[in-house]
């Protein structure tokens, strides 16, 4: 693990390794997520927002191929996509105008990098009745810019509800999972499944895949709880709710050869949160 470089440089690979994945990235996720978006993230991420649809805009950051304003959209809910990467927004455009139907009227699309204030400041259709980023915190090099800004652009008291890989037990490449097999007093094997933790506290930039067979590395950027919601809290913002949702179906613990998170019922890989802005 190396630590964070320069913000610039870590933004620019960031968002060009999104760039470099948009194809890909677009044909494992589909119409309507991946198995762990829709199983472990927009369920809870879903829940968090509903008591905001009341009739105005939606905010969506870094809105990658589109799945998760598909889903607002056809809830009835008018969505502003944005995402740092042009090349991810027309995939999304294109797939959604594929989908059909009144989705693709629901959503405006709009290039902003969250990572620059001033790309942020100038969203249209403002003040919105809240605000969401699915999986990509993590993604973004700089989260100052985001937090701060994100209070002009919503209505008092408006939520901003975000998941992120769970910077406890999962940093991507630097909390490998293990399983252990053991001889028990009968006779017969006992197997253990977990994650393995070496370091949590200090911010580090590590470069991973998001999905197997993806054509770059992207970088995440490791942040502990005490970061990544200080820097909430620095601007003005209150946390209301949580989430921390796993995979509940524990299947057959002898099978030695089966081992994802699916098998780590105990353990939630992603934490879901909602914010709110004291004015």
């Amino acid at each position: 693990m190396n630590a964070s470089s320069d913000f610039a440089e870590d933004n620019a690979d960031s968002l060009a390794a999104w760039s470099a994945n948009a194809a890909f990235w677009d044909d494992a996720q589909g119409d309507d997520g991946n198995f762990w978006q829709r199983e472990l993230v927009f369920p809870p991420t879903m829940a968090l927002l509903e008591d905001a649809f009341v009739g105005g805009p939606l905010l969506e950051i870094a809105c990658g191929n589109g799945n998760f304003a598909r889903a607002l959209a056809a809830r009835g809910v008018r969505v502003v996509a944005t995402d740092g990467s042009q090349r991810m927004l027309a995939t999304a455009t294109a797939r959604t105008k594929a989908v059909g139907g009144e989705l693709p009227e629901q959503i405006r699309w709009q290039l902003v990098d969250a990572a620059d204030a001033e790309q942020l400041e100038v969203i249209p259709e403002r003040p919105f009745d809240a605000a969401v980023c699915n999986m990509a915190l993590m993604d973004i090099a700089a989260l100052d810019p985001l937090f701060a800004s994100l209070p002009a652009l919503l209505k008092p008291g408006a939520p901003f509800v975000f998941s992120v890989l769970h910077p406890a037990f999962n940093q991507g490449p630097a909390t490998p999972l293990f399983v252990e097999r053991r001889e028990t007093a009968d006779g017969k094997f006992a197997y253990e499944r977990g994650v393995r933790v070496s370091a949590y506290l200090t911010p580090q930039r590590l470069d991973g895949v998001a999905v197997v067979g993806q054509p770059v590395l992207q970088p995440y950027f490791h942040r502990s709880l005490e970061t990544l919601l200080g820097a909430a809290f620095a601007h003005g913002w209150l946390l209301d709710a949580l989430r921390e949702p796993s995979f509940a179906d524990n299947p057959d613990p002898s099978d030695q050869d089966r081992f994802t998170w699916d098998d780590l019922p105990e353990i939630p890989p992603v934490l879901v949160a909602r914010l709110r802005h004291l004015p």
